[in-house]
């Protein structure tokens, strides 16, 4: 089994098994307080905290920072232990990852003393850039950055950062992103919330034991890449002890709940919502060189309108069609043009 299909089958199950992870001791992780954070819907999240881990060395002007979002139910300890992050050029930039609001790092349904589970307040993706900028410009005191990176829910984060804080960086890279969601997205993504609520043992998401919901882990595995690779590496008669594995306990899991408000924050993403709902509009207020990464065959975050907003705000393109589907993270031509981007 090679590299791409082994970093397939453990992401399948980080990602689709549902159960509470606890990744935050390592020595390289970070918090910065946001204090009570107000968020777009009027509501607010009571001493909301963000994680992140460096790599590399802060200038003395701290002008050659790049920060690397998290995706959805992954953590800055994932991004580390997979390399995330290998692209960037460390001797010559201060890469920071960041754990997005619901990993259960930064401020989560898991983990918040005060507004613990369904008492979380929903955020959307622009909640999660604020958090970020705020922590950048007053916990690190950075007030410009060389670059954004980011993949999947990553992606949709700097492509966000690229439209609320427009003069803040010099680059975006996206990733398996999209400007807004298409209907298709919004399908899967509905059905697999509606998955986790029809557990029993989900309990309205008051569980004292993290549910497995099985139908949404076998939904999840027909989107995350394609039938080649599910045929190719799963054996007919090996099927039912395959699904079964994805099921058990695994201690790189997602918490049920954090992984819910993290899909429905995806759901409301638009970075045209200020624009009037327009993207050609939305290109217009765009400053930042783009490099948009898109792979024909995902079907987590279809990538037509990616595809065509490069062509509105005149970004660099690469379209792959690579039946990895939405795993193509790992793939040589992703490095090597993130690489290159960078480097010019």
């Amino acid at each position: 089994m090679n590299r791409n299909v082994l970093f397939f089958v453990f992401i399948l199950q980080i990602v689709t098994q549902q159960n509470a992870c606890a990744q935050t001791t390592t020595d390289r992780q970070q918090f910065a307080s946001t204090g009570n954070f107000h968020l777009e819907n009027g509501q607010h999240i009571i001493d909301c905290k963000i994680g992140y881990r460096t790599l590399g060395k802060l200038n003395a002007t701290r002008s050659n920072a790049v920060i690397y979002p998290t995706a959805g139910g992954s953590t800055t300890f994932m991004m580390e232990l997979f390399g995330a992050g290998a692209e960037v050029d460390t001797t010559r930039f201060y890469l920071i990852l960041i754990d997005a609001l619901g990993n259960g790092v930064s401020s989560s349904p898991s983990n918040s003393i005060n507004q613990s589970k369904t008492l979380f307040p929903q955020f959307n993706i622009r909640d999660m850039v604020n958090t970020q900028y705020k922590m950048l410009t007053e916990h690190l005191s950075i007030h410009h950055l060389v670059a954004i990176v980011g993949g999947s829910m990553g992606g949709l984060q700097a492509l966000q950062w690229a439209v609320s804080y427009p003069d803040f960086m010099g680059k975006v890279v996206a990733i398996e992103a999209a400007p807004k969601l298409s209907s298709y997205d919004l399908l899967w993504m509905h059905t697999y919330i509606e998955a986790v609520k029809s557990d029993v043992a989900y309990q309205g998401g008051n569980y004292s034991v993290n549910p497995t919901s099985p139908l949404a882990v076998h939904l999840m595995q027909l989107l995350l890449t394609t039938s080649a690779i599910v045929n190719n590496t799963v054996p007919v008669d090996s099927l039912s002890t395959w699904l079964a594995s994805l099921e058990k306990t695994n201690p790189f899991t997602v918490d049920c709940n954090n992984f819910l408000w993290q899909t429905k924050a995806v759901m409301m993403h638009d970075i045209s919502t200020r624009a009037g709902g327009s993207l050609e509009n939305t290109a217009k207020m765009i400053k930042t060189k783009l490099l948009i990464i898109a792979n024909k065959q995902d079907h987590v975050i279809n990538q037509a309108l990616s595809i065509k907003f490069a062509g509105m705000t005149k970004a660099e393109l690469v379209v792959m069609d690579n039946d990895l589907g939405h795993l193509i993270f790992n793939e040589k031509i992703v490095i090597e043009a993130t690489q290159k981007f960078l480097s010019q």
